[in-house]
C-alpha cells in the first residue's frame, strides 16, 4: 500500500524540487569497498516519474497527472463566460521575498539591495504579462502562440498580522551556503503562510545551484494523506541570479525566477525532461529532444522535425534570449490557480491590498506560559500582545480561565503604538496536575473601551503535567505514551511501539512506518520526560538505530535529536546536537524491499553527549523524523547516562602509500588508522587536499572496526611530480556527530623519476645543490639534508649534512633511481660522522626494487651506534671522525630490478642532537664486503700470481669505456674485451680460459693507458 500512496503523491500531488545543479561522480574504496562521491543530477522530476510508473503502472504514470489537469481545462471551458475567475481581470499574486544573508550590511553580498529586488518583480510582471522588452525577439513561426497569462506580481502590502509591510524580509542565516537539501532549514528561517504568499527565499546557493521550486498540488479526492510541507512550498533563487543590476550578475534579467514560478504554477521543462518521444502535455510547444543551454536566435535548432523553442522560458537557455510562454502553458497555469491548494488562495488575497486598520485593535500574539507542555503546575502566565490599531494603546484589561472558571481579570498599562508588542504577566496560578486543563485568555477592554476587532481576542492552551525522571535512565515498554509522549502534527503516520525478533530474541523497539507514509517533509516527535542535568554536567544519550534508505536517488529519510528548554513546547531543530540524514542514518545496505531489522548487527549504537545543555537545567529530548519518501526507522535500548560512557574515536595514524621519496608508480594513497575509541567503528568522513587544489570529501563504510584495531584506508592516487603536500583530515566516526576535533595529517611527499647509471659514486662535490638526490622532511617540509664545504681536498668538496633536527621528525635523502638487472650482486658503502644524538635517534637505509614505491630496511644504527665521538662535534674535515659502512644489496639486484633506489633516513632526533654527516656513497656491482682498491684512477690485478681466478678492479672517477687486451707470452691476442659504462667495477676472469704461464695484459681507456704482467699457473 505504501508504494501506491507514495508514487500516486509524486505524479498527483506532488510538492518536489525542481533543481539546477550538475552530476560528477566518481569511485572511491574505504576498506577494500567501493564508495561513490555524488553531487545531483540537473532536475529531479524525470528519475522521480519513471520510478512511479515501474511501480504502479498507468497509476502512477504523467498521464495520470495530465487526465487531471486536462480534466480541468475542459471544466473551466465548459463554465459560462461570467464565471471565469481566472479571466477577471489580472491575477494579483502578493510575493513576500526573504532576503537569507551571512550578516553584511544591506546592499553587500547576499544582503541584495531593494532596487534589484523591486527589479525582479517588475521582471516578472513583465514575463507574464508579456510585456517584456524583448518581445520582439520571439521567432515569427511562435508568435501566434504567445500567450499573455494575466498574472501580475506585488510585494505583499500586509503582513500575516494584518499589518503594512513592504513584503522584503531580512533574515541572517547560520549557514555560509545552502543547497536544496537545505530547503525545509530555509523555510523554518523565514516562512510567511503559504496559502496567503508566494515566498521567495533569496540566498547565497552552493555551486551549480542557481534556484529551484516547489511543484503545486492538486485537490483530487482519494488522497488520503497530508499535503506537502508548507516550510519548502515557494520558490528559491541564488541571490546573484535574482534581478538585474546591483549585487546579480552581468547575464541575469531575472529570468531564473520566471522559470522557477513557471515550476510553482504547474509547467514542466519544454523538452519534457527526455527526448522526441517525451512531451511536456502543452500542444502548442513543440517536441524537443533535449535542453537547449545556448541562444538560437540566429542558428535554431530542429531537434524534433521542428523548430525548438529555445525562447521559452521553460528551457534553459541564457536569460537574453528567453520571451514566450505560451497559450497552452497559460491554461495549465489557469488550472493551478483555479484549483491547486495554496495556490488558488494566493490570487488577489488580502495581502495584495494595504490594511485597513482600526483604531483601537490588541490583539493575541502567542501564550508564553502556560503552553500545552508544563513541568509544573505552578504556573505564572505570561502572554504576549501586539498593536494592530492605529491608535496607540495605552491600557487593556484581560482575563484567563483555566476549565471555564475566571483565575484573573486584570487590567495593564501598555505603551504599544502600532505593530509593536509586549508581554502581559499575571499573578501565579496553580494547574491540574492530574486530568485536562482548559487554558483561555480573553481581551475585554482596549483604552477603556471596546476592541474594534474582536476576532484576534481570544487564545487558548491545553497544559498537560510532563513527568520527570532521574539519572541514569533506561527506556522501558511501559514508558510509551506515558512518560514518553508523541507530537504528530499532521495526524498521520507516526512513531509507534513494537515487539520484533531481533537475533533470535524478542525485544522491544520504536519505530515510524516512512515505507509507508507519504507526507513528504512531515516531522514526528518522540518527547523524552523531563530531565534534570544540573547535577549531570557530562550525561550522554545513547541508543541503537537500525535504518535502511530506499534505494533510489531523491528519497532520503532523517532523524534528529533535538533539545527543548521550555519543557518541550519548542526543540531548536536549526542546531539539533544530532541531525543525520540518509548517508549518515544508514546502518544497512539500502533496498527497494520495506525495511524490518532481524539482526543485531543491523544496528548501530548511537551517543549525544548533553553536556552543552546541563547549564539550562531542566531539559527534554526529541527524536524527530523528517520524512522523505524512504524507509522504516528503528530505536530500540535508549539510555539517559549520567556520564559521557561511550565514545567513538579513530586517530590517522600514518601515511603508508606513497612513501616520502617515490617515483609515482603507486597506484592509490594508503593511510594507517586506528580505533581509540570503545565502540566498533564501520564508517567514517574523510577528506584529501593535494597541494593548493580545492578538497575533495569522501564517505567512508567497511566491515567495522573493533575498538584498538587498526587497518588501512585506500584512496585514489593525487600525486603529481615534483613536492606533494597532502592533507588528511578523518572526522564523524560511525558518523557521530558529538563536537570533536578531527584527526589530521599532513604529510609530504617527492615524486621524481631521476635516474642514474649503476654502479655509481656520490660524493657531493663540485655542486651547489644536493641534486640529482632528493631529501623531504615529510612531516613539515623544514629543511632537510643539504650540503657543507669542506676544507680539505680539492676545491669544491662537500658532505650532505642533517643540522637542525626537530622531533618527531624525519629526514629523507634518496638517490635517484638506477638499474641492478644488469647484475646479480650489488652493495653500497658510505661514510658517516656524528657527535653524540639521544637515545631515541634512528639512522636508517632503506632500498626498493620499485622506484620507491616499496621500500625494505636493509641497515639500521640507533644512539650511541650512530655517534662516531663520543664528546662534542664532529669535524668533518677530519677522516678519523667518520666511519665507513657496508650494506649487501644483492637481494635488490638481478632480473627484473631496473628501478632500484636508496633512501637514508634519519628520524627521531631532537633538537641537541649532533650534526649528521654523510659521504662518499658508492655503490658497487658487486658484494664484496672488503674490495680491492686500486686507488682513484687506478686499476690493479689480484691475485698475480692467479691460479683459478684473476680479477681486474678499477676505480675511475667518471664512467669510462675501458678496453681489456690479455696476450701470450709469444705475443698472440687470447682476449679481447670492451667494458662500457666502468666506474669502480671488478672484471673476473677464469684461468681455465688460459694456459699456464706468463700472459701480458694491455688496459686502455679514455684515462688509463697500462700493461701489466701476468702469470697463471
Amino acid at each position: 500500500m505504501k508504494r501506491i500512496f507514495l508514487t500516486l503523491r509524486m505524479g498527483l500531488v506532488l510538492s518536489f524540487l525542481f533543481i539546477l545543479p550538475i552530476r560528477n561522480t566518481f569511485s572511491q574504496n574505504f576498506f577494500g569497498k567501493a564508495i561513490e562521491h555524488q553531487h545531483d543530477e540537473k532536475c529531479g522530476a524525470l528519475h522521480l516519474e519513471k520510478m512511479q510508473e515501474e511501480l504502479l503502472g498507468i497509476y502512477g504514470s504523467r498521464d495520470y497527472f495530465e487526465a487531471w489537469m486536462n480534466g480541468k481545462m475542459q471544466e473551466i471551458k465548459r463554465r459560462p463566460a461570467a464565471q471565469f475567475k481566472t479571466q477577471n481581470g489580472p491575477r494579483i499574486i502578493p510575493v513576500v521575498v526573504h532576503v537569507i544573508h551571512n550578516g553584511t550590511a544591506i546592499g553587500e553580498g547576499a544582503n541584495i539591495p531593494e532596487a534589484q529586488i523591486q527589479s525582479q518583480i517588475r521582471t516578472l510582471t513583465e514575463d507574464f504579462r508579456r510585456q517584456n522588452p524583448d518581445i520582439g525577439s520571439t521567432p515569427s513561426e511562435f508568435l501566434g502562440v504567445a500567450a499573455d497569462a494575466q498574472i501580475e506580481f506585488v510585494l505583499a502590502k500586509q503582513d500575516p498580522r494584518g499589518l503594512p509591510t513592504s513584503g522584503i524580509m531580512r533574515v541572517q542565516g547560520p549557514k555560509s551556503t545552502y543547497s536544496p537539501s537545505d530547503a525545509g532549514l530555509i523555510g523554518q528561517l523565514a516562512l510567511w503562510p503559504p496559502d496567503e504568499y508566494l515566498n521567495i527565499w533569496v540566498v547565497p546557493l552552493t555551486s551549480p545551484f542557481i534556484g529551484f521550486a516547489s511543484f503545486p498540488i492538486s485537490e483530487l479526492p482519494g488522497l488520503n494523506f497530508p499535503s506537502n510541507p508548507a516550510e519548502t512550498d515557494g520558490v528559491t533563487i541564488d541571490y546573484r541570479y535574482f534581478g538585474e543590476g546591483n549585487n546579480a550578475v552581468s547575464g541575469s534579467r531575472g529570468r531564473t525566477a520566471t522559470h522557477e514560478v513557471g515550476h510553482f504554477f504547474g509547467l514542466r521543462h519544454i523538452w519534457g525532461d527526455g527526448d522526441c518521444s517525451v512531451d511536456d502535455f502543452v500542444a502548442d510547444t513543440p517536441l524537443q529532444g533535449s535542453p537547449n543551454n545556448s541562444c538560437r536566435l540566429d542558428n535554431p535548432r530542429f531537434s524534433c522535425d521542428r523548430r525548438d523553442m529555445a525562447e521559452n522560458y521553460m528551457d534553459y537557455t541564457p536569460d537574453a534570449c528567453m520571451n514566450i510562454f505560451t497559450v497552452g502553458q497559460v491554461a495549465r497555469m489557469n488550472v493551478v490557480l483555479e484549483f491547486s491548494p495554496r495556490r488558488s488562495s494566493l490570487v488577489n488575497n488580502r495581502a495584495t491590498i494595504v490594511p485597513q486598520l482600526v483604531s483601537n485593535d490588541l490583539g493575541f500574539e502567542r501564550i508564553i506560559n502556560p503552553q500545552d507542555f508544563i513541568c509544573t503546575n505552578q504556573i505564572t502566565p505570561q502572554i504576549q500582545v501586539f498593536n494592530s490599531g492605529t491608535n496607540p494603546i495605552t491600557t487593556t484589561q484581560v482575563e484567563i480561565k483555566n476549565n471555564g472558571v475566571v483565575l484573573e481579570t486584570r487590567t495593564f498599562s501598555v505603551n504599544l503604538t502600532t505593530g509593536e508588542s509586549t508581554i502581559l504577566t499575571f499573578n501565579p496560578i496553580t494547574l491540574n496536575p492530574t486530568g485536562s486543563n482548559e487554558f483561555e485568555s480573553n481581551i475585554l477592554f482596549v483604552n477603556n473601551t471596546i476592541d474594534n476587532n474582536p476576532s484576534n481576542n481570544r487564545i487558548t492552551s491545553t497544559p498537560s503535567l510532563q513527568t520527570v525522571v532521574s539519572l541514569p535512565y533506561s527506556y522501558i515498554p511501559a514508558d510509551f505514551n506515558t512518560k514518553w509522549v508523541i507530537d504528530n502534527p499532521d495526524g498521520g503516520i507516526t512513531w509507534e511501539q513494537r515487539n520484533m525478533n531481533i537475533s533470535g530474541v524478542t525485544q522491544n523497539a520504536i519505530m515510524i512506518r516512512h515505507y509507508e507514509y507519504d507526507g513528504a517533509g512531515e516531522l514526528d516527535y518522540f518527547i523524552s520526560p523531563q530531565l534534570d542535568l544540573s547535577a549531570f554536567p557530562n550525561a550522554q544519550l545513547t541508543f541503537n538505530l537500525a535504518h535502511a534508505p530506499y534505494e533510489a536517488n531523491g528519497f532520503g529519510d532523517a532523524l534528529m535529536i533535538a533539545v527543548s528548554t521550555d519543557c518541550g513546547n519548542t526543540f531548536d531543530i536549526l542546531n539539533p546536537p544530532y541531525n543525520k540524514g540518509r548517508d549518515f542514518l544508514e546502518t544497512s545496505a539500502p533496498t527497494l524491499d520495506e525495511f524490518v531489522p532481524v539482526s543485531e548487527n543491523q544496528f548501530r549504537r548511537e551517543i549525544v553527549n548533553l553536556a552543552k545543555f546541563s547549564d539550562f537545567g531542566n531539559v527534554r529530548i526529541a527524536f524527530i523524523s523528517r520524512n522523505g519518501y524512504g524507509n522504516n526507522i528503528y530505536i530500540k535500548d535508549i539510555e539517559i547516562l549520567s556520564q559521557e560512557t561511550f565514545r567513538y574515536a579513530v586517530r590517522i595514524n600514518e601515511l603508508v602509500e606513497p612513501k616520502p621519496i617515490t617515483n609515482g608508480e603507486h597506484r592509490q594513497e594508503t593511510l594507517s588508522i586506528t580505533n581509540t575509541g570503545n565502540l566498533p567503528v564501520s564508517g567514517f568522513m574523510f577528506t584529501r587536499r593535494t597541494n593548493n587544489n580545492s578538497p575533495q570529501s569522501f564517505l567512508a563504510r567497511g566491515l567495522a572496526l573493533p575498538a584498538g584495531g587498526t587497518t588501512n584506508i585506500n584512496l585514489p592516487k593525487s600525486t603529481s611530480m615534483g613536492m606533494n603536500s597532502l592533507g588528511y583530515a578523518l572526522t564523524a566516526p560511525n558518523f557521530d556527530q558529538n563536537d570533536r576535533d578531527p584527526s589530521t595529517l599532513l604529510r609530504y611527499v617527492v615524486q621524481n623519476t631521476e635516474s642514474t647509471r649503476a654502479p655509481w659514486r656520490q660524493n657531493f662535490d663540485n655542486a651547489t645543490s644536493i641534486g640529482p638526490w632528493v631529501t623531504v622532511n615529510p612531516e613539515n617540509n623544514f629543511e632537510a639534508w643539504d650540503l657543507a664545504a669542506l676544507q680539505v681536498g680539492s676545491t669544491g668538496s662537500n658532505v650532505a649534512r642533517i643540522d637542525a633536527q626537530q622531533a618527531l621528525n624525519s629526514y629523507w635523502l634518496g638517490s635517484p633511481t638506477f638499474d641492478l638487472s644488469i647484475s646479480s650482486q650489488a652493495s653500497v658503502f658510505f661514510d658517516r660522522a656524528s657527535g653524540p644524538v639521544s637515545a631515541g635517534t634512528v639512522f636508517k637505509l632503506l632500498a626498493s626494487k620499485d622506484g620507491g614505491v616499496t621500500y625494505q630496511e636493509v641497515y639500521r644504527k640507533t644512539g650511541n651506534e650512530i655517534s662516531t665521538v663520543q664528546t662534542g662535534q664532529v669535524n668533518p674535515n677530519s677522516s678519523t671522525d667518520y666511519i665507513r659502512d657496508y650494506v649487501n644489496l644483492t637481494a635488490f639486484a638481478g632480473k627484473g630490478n631496473e628501478k632500484s633506489r636508496l633512501a637514508f633516513v634519519l628520524e627521531g632526533g631532537e633538537e641537541t642532537n649532533s650534526t649528521l654527516y654523510l659521504n662518499n656513497v658508492e655503490l658497487f656491482l658487486a658484494a664484496n664486503e672488503e674490495p680491492v682498491n686500486p686507488g682513484l684512477g687506478n686499476t690493479v690485478i689480484y691475485p698475480n700470481p692467479a691460479r683459478e681466478i684473476f680479477n681486474i678492479a678499477f676505480n675511475l672517477e667518471t664512467f669510462e669505456m675501458v678496453n681489456i687486451q690479455i696476450f701470450s707470452a709469444t705475443g698472440a691476442l687470447v682476449q679481447d674485451i670492451d667494458y662500457p659504462n666502468t666506474l669502480n667495477q671488478t672484471y673476473s676472469f677464469s684461468s681455465q680460459l688460459f694456459s699456464k704461464g706468463l700472459f701480458v695484459v694491455k688496459i686502455t681507456s679514455r684515462s688509463i693507458t697500462e700493461t701489466r704482467r701476468l702469470i697463471l699457473y
